[in-house]
C-alpha cells in the first residue's frame, strides 16, 4: 500500500508542462484531448508499476508498455520539450519495473535515443536541449544501480533467513543429541538398579535401599543435566564419566577395566561423550561380561576405545545415539568407528586431534653473544 501511494504522488510532476501549454490559448477540444491523454498516461503508468509491485518483472500485460510510450509520444507535440523531459523519468521507471534486469540497459538506451530524436522534431535544437537526454541517461544509470542494490538486499535477506534457519536446525540437533545421550545413559542405569533393588527387596533389604538411593541420586543428576542442556552450557567431565561408566557397568554385572592417561582439557568433553555412549550401549545391548575402556594420546591425537565381549553386533546400529556421537566427534575434527571387535564383541573407537600448543620460550634458540676479540 505504501509503494502504491508513493508512485501515485509522483504523478504530480505531470502538471509541470501544462502552464506552457495553456499560455498558448488552446481550444477547448485541445484541452480536452490533452487532459484525456494525461489521464491515459497516468493510468497506464500505474498499471505497469503497481503490477510490478505485486510481481517484480512479471507484468501481466506487456502491451501496456507500448501503449504508455504511444501516449507519451502523442502528448509531445502539444506539451513540448518539458513534457519530453518529465515523461522520460516515468518511462525509464516503468521499464525498470516491468523488464528483467538484463533487458533494462537496452530499453533505457532506446528511451534516451528517442528523447534525443524527439527534441529537434519539436523545434528544440539538440545543441540547446542537450541536457534533457543527458538527464535521462543519468537517471537510467541511477535506476540500474538502485535495482542492483535492491537485488543485493533481497539476496542478503534470503541469506540471513537461511542462516537463521540453519542455526535453529543446528540447535535442534544439539538438543536432540544431548537429550538422547543424557537421558539414555541415566535411564538405562536407573532401570538396572531398580530391577536389582526389586530382586534384593526380600533377600537383602539394606542393599535394596542403597540401590534405590542410587536411583534417586541418578534421577537428580539427570534432571540437573537436562537443565544444563536446555541452557546450552552442557559440557561433560571425563573423570566423572569414567566413574559413572564404572558404576553403570558394575550395576549391570559387567566387569570394567579402565586404562586412562591424562589428555588435554580441550578434548576431554568429546571423549567423555564417547565414554558415556559406549558404556550405555554395553549396558543396554551387549550382554557382555567384560568391558575395557582405554584412553590416551598417540600421533598428535587423543583416542578413546570401548570394547566388550558381548554379542558383537553394532548396538543401536544406525540409531540416534551413534549418529549423534559421530556428529559430535566430527565437529571436533575427529573420526568415530564402531563395529565388531577382532576377537568378538563390539569395539567403539574415536580419535580427536590434539590442540596446537605454542612453543615454549625456553625451547626457542637464542643467539649467542659474540666471543671476545671478535669483530
Amino acid at each position: 500500500m505504501k509503494g502504491r501511494l508513493w508512485t501515485s504522488v509522483y504523478l504530480a510532476v505531470l502538471v509541470w508542462p501544462l502552464p506552457g501549454f495553456l499560455s498558448r490559448s488552446p481550444s477547448a477540444a485541445e484541452v480536452a484531448l490533452v487532459a484525456a491523454g494525461l489521464v491515459c498516461f497516468a493510468a497506464l503508468y500505474l498499471r505497469v508499476v503497481w503490477t510490478a509491485l505485486d510481481r517484480p518483472h512479471g507484468n501481466a500485460t506487456p502491451y501496456t508498455l507500448v501503449l504508455l510510450y504511444a501516449a507519451a509520444a502523442g502528448l509531445a507535440p502539444a506539451l513540448g520539450e518539458l513534457w519530453v523531459f518529465a515523461a522520460s523519468f516515468f518511462l525509464i521507471t516503468a521499464l525498470a519495473a516491468a523488464l528483467p534486469e538484463r533487458a533494462m540497459p537496452a530499453g533505457a538506451a532506446l528511451t534516451v535515443g528517442g528523447v534525443a530524436l524527439a527534441l529537434p522534431l519539436l523545434g528544440a535544437p539538440l545543441a540547446d536541449s542537450w541536457w534533457i537526454p543527458l538527464q535521462a541517461a543519468v537517471f537510467a544509470g541511477a535506476m540500474r544501480a538502485f535495482l542492483a542494490l535492491t537485488a543485493a538486499n533481497r539476496a542478503l535477506s534470503r541469506a540471513n533467513a537461511e542462516v537463521e534457519r540453519l542455526a535453529v536446525d543446528n540447535e535442534r540437533l544439539r538438543f536432540a543429541r544431548d537429550m538422547h545421550d543424557i537421558l539414555g545413559h541415566s535411564l538405562a542405569v536407573m532401570t538396572l538398579k531398580s530391577q536389582l533393588a526389586g530382586r534384593l527387596l526380600t533377600a537383602d533389604p539394606a542393599r535394596a535401599a542403597a540401590e534405590i538411593g542410587d536411583v534417586e541420586e541418578l534421577s537428580r543428576q539427570a534432571l540437573s543435566d537436562v537443565r544444563d542442556a536446555i541452557a546450552g552450557y552442557r559440557e561433560l567431565s571425563l573423570p566423572e564419566e569414567l566413574d559413572g561408566a564404572r558404576r553403570a557397568l558394575a550395576a549391570a554385572g559387567v566387569r570394567a577395566e579402565v586404562s586412562a592417561v591424562p589428555v588435554p582439557a580441550e578434548v576431554e568433553p568429546v571423549l567423555a561423550w564417547v565414554v558415556r555412549e559406549g558404556a550405555t550401549n554395553v549396558v543396554r545391548h551387549s550382554r557382555a561380561r567384560r568391558c575395557r575402556i582405554g584412553l590416551g594420546t598417540a600421533g598428535g591425537e587423543a583416542y578413546v576405545e570401548v570394547t566388550d565381549d558381548g554379542r558383537g553386533s553394532a548396538p543401536g546400529d544406525g540409531g540416534t545415539g551413534l549418529r549423534g556421537l559421530a556428529e559430535r566427534v566430527e565437529l571436533a575434527g575427529g573420526t568415530l568407528h564402531g563395529g565388531p571387535a577382532e576377537h568378538g564383541g563390539f569395539r567403539l573407537h574415536a580419535r580427536v586431534p590434539l590442540p596446537a600448543r605454542p612453543p615454549r620460550e625456553d625451547a626457542v634458540p637464542r643467539a649467542r653473544p659474540p666471543a671476545k676479540g671478535s669483530s
